[in-house]
């Protein structure tokens, strides 16, 4: 029998990380099993990166410390502490300082973090893991991988230094300074160049696949298989009229969200084509209100639009379910 390699890539995408969590909830429910009962790797991005991590943390290494419930409380009761709610004063304030700097200070982040996680390394991860980032220090893209982890003193990060550095979204948090393989870091949100990590994922394992941790010597790349999830996309249309007449200010409140769309679709494309035919599936529901296309929005609306969003979209949507069961079908054959 081939030997398979069954890969989970959650992309970033601020508190929309709601959507990936509600669907690995269901997929919990459908199967019966844990998530790291189902993947041989987790890749993520941004918030992804976040998942990724708090799925796979353990104390004893062989059960995850946290269960879905529980990463779903961070959307659900730690959103405001992550990006605070502003009333019309605070964000007309917060629209004129951010000019020069972050609309969110990170001190909401670093406790959750640091509650989540503490003083635990990617060692503590019981599935290999990649997260992605990068440096503006050295100007390189900064991949944090188990592989890594495990073999070298100097790539066995804190956790919360990989969560942090992951999702240092630009206009929305301050870069994050920190020493990795005994080098000055200043990182900021993996997104800029990798926000759905599926290709990197792919490669690192197409690549590496006879090393530990992932240990299979024969796999071939038509045994591997990638459920990718997306955080949801904005269809909204920027006229072309205004973007002719854009300038660094308008592009400035925009840009994040173009660049990671424009990246989540080039790597649909080019892990689509490259896996064989039904071993990749991607998931990732059209937001259609503008209201709550802002990753940073924390308010109970915004909550509540994306699980009414996940039930209609995703768990409604019959044909995408089949695929789904189909896809989870195949997995559990691995």
């Amino acid at each position: 029998m081939a030997e398979k390699f069954r890969i989970l890539s959650i992309d970033g995408g601020g508190l929309r990380g709601v959507v990936p969590v509600l669907i690995l909830r269901e997929i919990e429910r459908r199967t019966g099993k844990k998530i790291t009962d189902l993947f041989d790797l987790i890749a993520g991005t941004s918030t992804g990166g976040l998942i990724a991590c708090g799925l796979t943390v353990s104390d004893n290494g062989i059960d995850p410390k946290y269960t879905i419930a529980d990463i779903e409380k961070i959307y659900t009761d730690r959103g405001k502490d992550i990006f605070p709610e502003k009333n019309f004063l605070k964000t007309l304030i917060s629209n004129i300082t951010s000019l020069k700097k972050p609309k969110y200070s990170a001190n909401g982040l670093q406790q959750v973090l640091e509650e989540l996680f503490g003083q635990r390394r990617m060692s503590s991860c019981i599935k290999p893991v990649f997260v992605a980032s990068f440096d503006l220090f050295n100007n390189e893209a900064l991949l944090f991988k188990s592989r890594h982890a495990l073999n070298y003193p100097e790539n066995n990060a804190l956790l919360v230094d990989v969560c942090r550095a992951t999702s240092a979204a630009p206009t929305y948090l301050p870069a994050y300074k920190f020493i990795y393989e005994n080098k000055q870091r200043v990182c900021v949100d993996g997104g800029i160049f990798m926000n759905n990590p599926s290709m990197g994922a792919l490669i690192e394992v197409t690549k590496y696949h006879e090393k530990a941790p992932y240990n299979h010597p024969d796999l071939k790349l038509a045994d591997v298989s990638i459920l990718s999830l997306g955080t949801g996309h904005y269809t909204g249309e920027i006229a072309r009229q205004q973007v002719e007449s854009w300038g660094l200010l308008d592009w400035a409140s925009k840009i994040t969200d173009v660049m990671m769309q424009a990246v989540n679709q080039t790597t649909t494309y080019e892990t689509e084509e490259l896996l064989s035919a039904g071993n990749f599936l991607r998931i990732n529901p059209h937001i259609l209100d503008t209201r709550f296309a802002d990753m940073a929005d924390s308010s109970k609306k915004a909550y509540n639009y994306f699980v009414s969003l996940v039930q209609s979209d995703i768990l409604g949507n019959p044909i995408l379910m089949s695929q789904l069961d189909s896809f989870l079908e195949k997995l559990q054959e691995a």
